[in-house]
């Protein structure tokens, strides 16, 4: 039971930071457009990580641990393009992320149909793959939007993501089955 405790508060850390990004991008979104730019590449990069760690701790779920190693993998190699050309990261930030969100939406959306045996919270896998894959599509459809826009869109992605991770954390905080692949 101690590592169900463990990905709980790990979702609801994960909530809390998404809210706290959906905040800061509809009050200042042009500094946070900026700071987006910034920091999204050492975000990917530390996401990366811990899908990584959680990969080596999961012994109970085997088939979980391939679609979690897909996500990883597109985590370390946006964060790459990020991390090492942050003049092209600034201008292309829209494209990015809409890339980067779409490809996670449908990966976890083939993921939680696959895994809907087998996962209990497949249907929360899902419902978060199907609004990355809404939300990666409109960033998409806009990418020559002012920055403010653009910012005010990830806001709200963030802000929805952030409710959704905080609910699913106290509602599987007590179950003995864990959503290690929805980090």
């Amino acid at each position: 039971m101690r590592k169900n405790s463990s990905i709980w508060i790990l979702l609801l850390t994960v909530g809390v930071v998404f809210l706290i990004i959906g905040v800061l991008a509809f009050t200042r979104p042009l500094n946070s457009y900026v700071k987006l730019a910034k920091y999204t590449g050492a975000g990917l990069l530390l996401n990366g990580m811990l899908l990584q760690t959680v990969i080596v701790a999961n012994k109970k779920y085997p088939r979980e641990n391939s679609w979690m190693q897909a996500e990883s993998i597109l985590h370390f190699l946006f964060a790459l393009v990020l991390l090492f050309n942050p003049l092209l990261s600034f201008i292309l930030l829209p494209y990015l992320i809409g890339i980067w969100i779409l490809l996670v939406g449908i990966l976890k959306t083939l993921a939680a149909l696959y895994l809907r045996r087998v996962v209990r919270g497949w249907k929360f896998i899902l419902l978060v793959g199907i609004l990355s894959i809404i939300f990666g599509a409109g960033l998409l459809s806009f990418p020559f939007a002012r920055a403010e826009g653009i910012t005010l869109l990830i806001g709200a992605f963030a802000s929805i993501m952030g409710v959704l991770y905080i609910l699913d954390a106290f509602y599987y905080r007590k179950k003995e089955d864990t959503l290690d692949m929805m980090l």
